[in-house]
């Protein structure tokens, strides 16, 4: 009998060891932004800017930063355009050059690009989120080039490439065409394959998620426009609501006190237990005695 319990104490320290060693390993791989409102993939080789209910990377080679937050709106446009307006300290903020829609596993986001001005250009993804709106930016501001990235729903499902909505993209914000591009390869990042094709003044990479292609564009001297690409797309679908386990909570509390209000009783029970038969053995010695 001991043996059997003291090898079931040993196989669940193992199991605890092994779950505990593949927790931190997982940790290490993939470490976590964790705010009370949010979670999102830390960027591995951006610089960390983040600060309390805002996750910002800056990757200052490509004058690229990445930055996900929770605001409020009236609808998820106007309050991913306040976000951008009130992070760049924008008065006013034009219309966007792009606007679309794009249906994902968590939700429907608005796919939104704006060209702030000669410097800076702006693509977001916003959702809502109950009572929030959650917004994710990519903002470029390099003086000779012109980055937007965009999501966009597979106009054919059956095609195994994001090439049609590349040339979608590229008809609706630039002057070219997927045919003026030529083929560059393939790049394997950690999000996925991208397919790229460039010119000497131009640039679009394409990756395919699901039934949708994630697109990014760059007019001026090519780039690593996969890697970026990868990283806004990583953000995005690493992005998660932080659960409200409140209720959880309360119902372990609850269970827990239950536990050992039984236990209490059970003490208590045991112990009148114990005084009756006390008081019998002492009536029978008593009983003997005489």
């Amino acid at each position: 009998m001991r043996r059997a319990k003291r090898t079931t104490t040993i196989l669940l320290a193992l199991l605890l060891a092994l779950a505990w060693s593949g927790w931190t390993r997982a940790q290490a791989e993939m470490p976590y932004y964790q705010s009370t409102d949010f979670n999102v993939p830390i960027l591995v080789g951006w610089q960390n800017q983040s600060a309390d209910g805002v996750a910002q990377f800056h990757r200052p080679s490509a004058a690229a930063t990445i930055r996900a937050t929770m605001t409020t709106g009236a609808d998820a446009q106007s309050a991913a355009a306040a976000d951008l307006a009130g992070w760049l300290g924008l008065a006013n903020l034009a219309a966007p050059v792009y606007s679309g829609k794009v249906n994902l596993a968590d939700g429907t986001w608005h796919v939104l690009a704006h060209d702030i001005n000669a410097e800076r250009s702006a693509s977001q993804l916003a959702r809502q989120a109950g009572d929030r709106f959650i917004v994710i930016t990519f903002l470029e501001s390099e003086a000779t080039s012109r980055t937007l990235m965009l999501a966009i729903a597979q106009a054919d499902e059956m095609l195994d490439s994001p090439e049609p909505e590349i040339d979608n993209a590229l008809r609706q914000l630039t002057q070219l065409r997927l045919d003026d591009l030529e083929a560059a390869g393939a790049s394997a990042l950690p999000g996925g394959d991208w397919l790229v094709f460039q010119n000497d003044t131009a640039q679009a990479a394409g990756s395919l998620f699901g039934n949708d292609s994630y697109i990014a564009l760059r007019e001026g001297p090519p780039g690593d426009l996969a890697a970026l690409a990868d990283a806004w797309r990583n953000m995005l679908l690493g992005f998660f609501i932080t659960p409200d386990n409140s209720l959880y909570l309360g119902l372990g509390l609850a269970v827990s006190l239950l536990i050992l209000a039984t236990l209490m009783g059970s003490f208590a029970w045991r112990a009148r237990a114990l005084q009756k038969d006390l008081a019998m053995i002492e009536q029978l010695e008593n009983t003997d005695a005489n």
